[in-house]
């Protein structure tokens, strides 16, 4: 007599089954312990940890700054001469 093998629930995230680990890290492009952490903290339900992962990935991790700007030396000890004298520096009427 044949037995039924139990089908797994679709809609929830096995931690146990490492295929199915394998298979929906690669899906969103994260790596099993990410995995791990966000069924961790939402559950085990595959909208859930999807919804949670598409908005880690929309939110940027760091701002991004510009970068620092240089005055030359000269430049600004021109600048000091130029104020010192009342004038204005080149460029500011």
């Amino acid at each position: 007599m044949r037995r039924a093998r139990p089908q797994p629930v679709r809609n929830k995230i096995d931690l146990t089954d490492p295929a199915q680990v394998r298979v929906l890290a690669r899906r969103w492009d994260i790596s099993a312990d990410d995995l791990k952490r966000v069924v961790g903290k939402v559950g085990n339900s595959i909208a859930a940890v999807s919804k949670e992962i598409n908005l880690r990935k929309a939110l940027p991790t760091k701002p991004v700054l510009p970068p620092p700007v240089q005055i030359a030396a000269a430049s600004l000890a021109t600048m000091h001469a130029a104020t010192d004298a009342g004038a204005t520096p080149a460029g500011d009427n």
